[in-house]
């Protein structure tokens, strides 16, 4: 790994290690303060539309940063060309379910649905993050990304010390995806001096996505829906309080993931840029060691910790999240090398095999999760999520292109250079 790929990947991860400091001392605090019942509607609610937010991106963030590998100004023109639909697309998908809270949630519901509505509105809109990563220049997105962290985690910090109206924690929702994305775009238009462009190329560009995006438009959806299924049934099946515990095992067990989306990220220009199959099989196979190390540490780690530190950090009332946290911390680790193998078939243009295979692993996990909730709850929902990675990393990737996939994994085992 040269040394520019570890130092982008360096600061990707500081920022994360704020959110981590964050995790533990505030959100840990604030679900304490508001109890499992009110966290797990905000965690229904943030999960709704973190669907709507990745489904309205139409796969334009791999599509944008495969781009800027390859030709940097015109990735900057996709970037810049395409916000329009992205925001069309969200606000299409997310007034019915705006309107449909309306009639059917109860206030705390309905505040918290509008302000994740909000937030990820902007989320939505907010690629210029992507030009960073693919420019190796992540020390911006860390800047913007840490000073709205701070301001958010310390007015949630100041609603549950003060104990106020937990329907004020819908500030600092929405002003999560609001300041990043205000700031980087500011950022972005005064530093490459963007010019608007005229209707004919913005529409060309928007043709290109939409054409390009269409393989990833299944799959999104199915990615998008799949990754939050565990979520959304236990909500539906055992109510709001197993919800917040269980999300707080989710948000624990995937609060590593930052260390490996870092280096996988930084490396993803290294992959796409290479000509050669072999070096590409080599850099790639690096990449999966250095994240089984990682994920080996971090779950050696929760089973010995686990139970102390959420009984220290979260109360009594989240007790029962331990035994998910190890499972799904396992399931984060299939996750971290899932998303390299979707990488490496994305090298090969296999747009069209990873959207009929998301599509599958939606129908898997659904599946899994009906059956394995309604046998054991909240540790069937995490076992679901378990064996949905497992099969989505293997079995379900070793059909393209010739077993590619398994010759990479063979590899990572048998590398000795």
């Amino acid at each position: 790994m040269n040394k520019s790929v570890f130092s982008n990947s360096l600061w990707m991860m500081s920022e994360k290690i704020i959110s981590i400091f964050g995790l533990i001392f505030v959100t840990s605090y604030v679900a304490k303060y508001v109890g499992p019942n009110i966290y797990g509607q905000i965690a229904f609610a943030t999960s709704l539309f973190q669907i709507v937010q990745i489904v309205s991106q139409m796969g334009s963030d791999v599509i944008i940063f495969k781009r800027l590998s390859k030709n940097n100004s015109s990735g900057i023109k996709l970037i810049n060309e395409t916000s329009f639909i992205r925001g069309v697309v969200y606000i299409f998908i997310s007034i019915p379910i705006v309107f449909w809270s309306i009639e059917s949630e109860n206030n705390y519901s309905l505040y918290f649905i509008v302000a994740c509505c909000l937030s990820c509105f902007f989320t939505s809109l907010d690629v210029y993050s992507v030009y960073y990563d693919a420019r190796l220049e992540s020390k911006k997105n860390v800047f913007v990304n840490v000073l709205g962290l701070i301001v958010s985690l310390f007015l949630r910090w100041g609603i549950a010390v003060f104990k106020l109206d937990p329907v004020f924690l819908s500030i600092p929702i929405i002003f999560t995806g609001m300041f990043p994305y205000f700031f980087r775009m500011y950022l972005f238009r005064k530093n490459l001096g963007i010019r608007a462009s005229n209707k004919k190329n913005k529409f060309k560009y928007i043709r290109f996505l939409i054409a390009s995006g269409s393989s990833f438009v299944i799959s999104s959806i199915s990615v998008a829906i799949y990754t939050r299924v565990s979520l959304l049934l236990l909500g539906f099946f055992c109510g709001s309080s197993l919800l917040g515990i269980y999300s707080v095992a989710v948000s624990l067990a995937t609060s590593w993931i930052f260390v490996c989306n870092s280096f996988i990220t930084s490396n993803l220009p290294s992959i796409f840029s290479s000509n050669n199959e072999l070096e590409t099989i080599k850099i790639t196979a690096k990449l999966n060691i250095l994240v089984i190390l990682i994920g080996c540490v971090v779950i050696s780690f929760a089973i010995i910790g686990g139970h102390y530190g959420i009984s220290l950090l979260y109360g009594k009332d989240y007790v029962l999240a331990y035994t998910p946290f190890v499972i799904l911390c396992a399931a984060t680790l299939f996750s971290s090398l899932g998303t390299i193998a979707s990488r490496f078939i994305a090298k090969y243009s296999g747009y069209s095999y990873l959207s009929k295979k998301a599509f599958c692993v939606l129908i898997l996990s659904i599946m899994l999760n009906v059956i394995f909730i309604n046998l054991w709850g909240i540790i069937g929902a995490a076992i679901a999520t378990l064996a949905t990675e497992f099969i989505s990393l293997t079995l379900l990737n070793y059909l393209f292109k010739g077993g590619i996939v398994l010759k990479l994994h063979a590899y990572k085992i048998f590398y000795r250079g």
